[in-house]
């Protein structure tokens, strides 16, 4: 293991790297000045990094949209082009049930607009079933090795109890209520 190195001071980093060693660090900065109706100042912005072994160029923290987000996660296609899935509805945004965000570049720096929705609160399963959550964050885009998506990861919290076995208590129980929180690997249709 290396020395441990601040790259930015800033919250929620996303990192892409880049083929020449370089980095985009996308981040979550607060009192951003977005355009009206939003519901927090929370935006995303990024820096870039010249390389792997030092520091990040200074965030200016200039919004790269007009929409609040945050917990950016980028990836890039099997076409080449970027994109971004993260949080649209944070802090005190409600209601959070169709708060995933999706923004698309094709140099991964201007962005578009987002599209609100691109992922929601429903967790569904296998069987067919499904429950409804409160808050589905941090969203992370698997893909194979051509570059399409696969599975989407996130955190998801405030599911109801009957993700439980109620009849087991302690360890045995793999969620505990709408208190806790998992990691939830979902697979992208094909």
């Amino acid at each position: 293991w290396s020395v441990p190195m601040a790259v930015s001071p800033r919250q929620n980093p996303g990192p892409l790297l880049h083929d020449d060693g370089s980095a985009s660090l996308f981040y979550r900065a607060d009192g951003m000045d977005l355009p009206s109706p939003t519901c927090s100042d929370e935006g995303i912005s990024f820096v870039r990094c010249p390389s792997e072994d030092g520091p990040c160029d200074a965030p200016n923290d200039d919004p790269i949209f007009g929409h609040t987000g945050e917990d950016p996660s980028v990836f890039v296609d099997h076409r080449g082009n970027y994109h971004m899935l993260f949080n649209a509805l944070p802090y005190k945004c409600v209601p959070k049930f169709r708060q995933g965000g999706h923004s698309w570049s094709i140099d991964g720096v201007t962005w578009s607009e987002p599209r609100v929705g691109a992922f929601d609160t429903t967790v569904r399963f296998a069987d067919g079933s499904s429950v409804e959550c409160e808050r589905r964050e941090r969203p992370q885009m698997v893909t194979d090795r051509d570059g399409r998506p696969a599975a989407m990861v996130s955190g998801v919290t405030g599911c109801p109890n009957a993700l439980g076995d109620a009849s087991l208590d302690g360890d045995g129980r793999f969620y505990k209520g709408a208190d806790d929180c998992f990691t939830l690997v979902q697979k992208m249709n094909s």
